[in-house]
Order: structure tokens, then sequence, then C-alpha cells
């Protein structure tokens, strides 16, 4: 089969991660980069054409099959819109937008295009989560009666200092999109769409200068008629502590911690069943100065292409990143209300 070929649109952290990995696939080729710094370039190994504005990349007419959007928060959407109407498939990083109501225009992009958009949310290739998922669709846990998911990471002054829209709500949103997104989407993968949340927000780290709270702490029913709690921070001192999944149910108690959920750390089920061992097999995103996400975006990139070339639907697309979306935008709308 041939190559896909491969744009990149915002040659940051990720862009770079995602230009090394396109290079090691042997179904992959990177044919294209656009940032607006042209001091980016040097971030990609590959030489190929490099624009600092999205409509002179337009404007050249390349054939790729594909962009990545690795751009600002904020400006997934509006990007995501613009690359569907002009005829590529899309890899959009997480989160798809900072709305819901933009969600569903780049779901109404999508479906006028007939074009694909792949939502990244990498962390369901984690072998830890893939095992959870089938323990629970295979109901050997039972009902869930209550989840709690803990959060705690560290974001120092110099990682918005690197980047200053991170610091902003407009471009970049706070922690539950940024950093807590896909830990949301694992909670929701796994066990439903959480309703009534109350949610209280508040700042631990006051010598960092954002334009939202670092910390909060949620609450909500489950879809099965559970109860979750969920707590985050970006305020823990030096380096990121824990993510953390407990599940306490009628057949079973699990939880899973380490620092991005890959460690599986209890399991008491009413039926015996083969405990899988998962040691040394998921690393993080390591950003010299601070830790991202699980580093399974190869993962994620050969399923894209695997879907591509045989024009299959995206195991992850923009109605669940819309779900996502949902979740944080009424979890930041009751903590404002609590607040006030």
């Amino acid at each position: 089969m041939n190559k896909i070929q491969f744009v990149i649109v915002g040659v940051g952290r990720i862009g770079t991660k995602y230009s090394k990995i396109i290079g090691e696939n042997p179904n992959a080729e990177l044919i294209a980069a656009v940032d607006i710094d042209f001091g980016k370039r040097k971030s990609i190994s590959k030489l190929v054409p490099f624009f600092t504005d999205i409509s002179d990349f337009l404007a050249a007419n390349i054939k790729a099959d594909i962009i990545c959007v690795c751009t600002p928060n904020g400006l997934h959407a509006r990007h995501t819109i613009m690359f569907l109407h002009a005829g590529f498939h899309v890899i959009c990083e997480k989160p798809i937008a900072l709305h819901v109501a933009d969600g569903y225009k780049m779901l109404a992009a999508e479906k006028a295009s007939g074009k694909k958009v792949f939502a990244v949310m990498q962390n369901r290739y984690s072998p830890v989560s893939i095992w959870l998922k089938k323990l629970i669709d295979d109901k050997k846990l039972g009902k869930i009666l209550f989840i709690q998911i803990n959060c705690f990471w560290n974001r120092s002054q110099q990682y918005y200092t690197e980047a200053p829209w991170r610091a902003t709500l407009e471009l970049g949103g706070g922690p539950l999109f940024t950093q807590f997104s896909h830990f949301i989407d694992l909670m929701i993968w796994l066990t439903g769409q959480p309703e009534h949340i109350v949610a209280q927000s508040f700042n631990l780290n006051h010598q960092i200068k954002t334009e939202f709270n670092d910390s909060g702490t949620l609450t909500f029913n489950l879809e099965n008629g559970g109860t979750g709690t969920f707590n985050y921070t970006n305020a823990t001192f030096d380096r990121n502590l824990e993510s953390s999944l407990t599940i306490i149910a009628t057949k079973g108690n699990i939880k899973v911690g380490g620092q991005y959920m890959e460690k599986l750390e209890y399991v008491n089920l009413e039926k015996s069943t083969q405990i899988p061992v998962f040691d040394n097999v998921t690393t993080a995103n390591d950003y010299q100065f601070y830790q991202g996400s699980l580093d399974k975006h190869d993962e994620f990139l050969a399923n894209v292409i695997h879907c591509l070339q045989h024009n299959l639907a995206p195991e992850v697309g923009l109605k669940d990143g819309i779900k996502i979306v949902h979740f944080i935008e009424e979890a930041l709308a009751a903590a404002e209300y609590k607040n006030y």
C-alpha cells in the first residue's frame, strides 16, 4: 500500500513528537509542516516544505492525506474545520475544542466533507486500560458503585513561560482540558457519561501566573446509578505524583495507579481471573522539565494509518471528544456557580 502522507500544523512539543513517529513508521511520510515560528523548522529532522501561515500552505496545493492539528487548544476547532473543508482528513490533538458548540460545528464539517477526524486519546492504548475495559464489558466487576480518580501533577512557571498561551483561558482552557482530559476520557470510556456534576475549583500555587485555578474537586453520578469523584491539581511539588483510578463494585474492587494509570495496584474479584503483569510496559512523554501523558502516540498513529488504508471509521472520533468537552464545560460551570 502507498504511504499515508502527513502534514504537521503546530510544531511545538507534540508536533515535534509526531514528526519523529511519522519518520519511524514505514507506512507514513511527512511531506510538509506549518508553524508561525520559522525557527521551529529545526525541530523537524526531515527537510520538508515549511510554511509560517496556513493560507500559504493551502495555496501551495500540496496533496497530503491527513493533517495533524497540534496548535494551541483554543484553535483546534477552527483549524480542524478549515482543513476538513480543504479536503483533508484530520488528527486533532486533545482537547478537540474548548466549547461543546464548537465540537458540534466540527462534527457538521466532518459530515459535509466526507473526511475523517481522529481524536487523540492515546491513553486508551495502555495495556492496563485495555484490560480494564474488557473486564468491565465482560461484567466481571458487576455494578460499579463508586469510582475515585486522583490526578496530582506539577506544572511550573517555566511550563507556562515556554508557551504563554497555555496560561490563558482562550487558548489553554485550564488543567481539565490540557492535562486531565485523557483521564476524563478513560472514565467516560469505562463507566459512561457522568451526570449531575457538583464542582469546586481553587488555586493552591499562587506563584504560578495563569488565568485559571490549578486545582479542583468534582462529584457526580455515574450512568448506571453509582457515584464518582474526580480530584485534580497541578500544584504538587517538583514533579507529577499520581494519576489513579479506584473502582468499588458489587463483584470486586480495583485500583489502577502510578503517574499515568499505568500500574495495576490492587485487584480483588468475586470470581478468579487471570491477572496480567504490566511491569515496564508504559512510559510517559518526557519534555525535559516536565512530563506529559502516556507515550502511546505511536500506537495511535499506527491505528490511524490502518483506518485510512482500509477506509475504517476512527476508533476515537469527534463524538468521543465532545463527551469530554461536555463534562469539562459542565464541571467548570458548576465550579463557577459554587465559587460565586
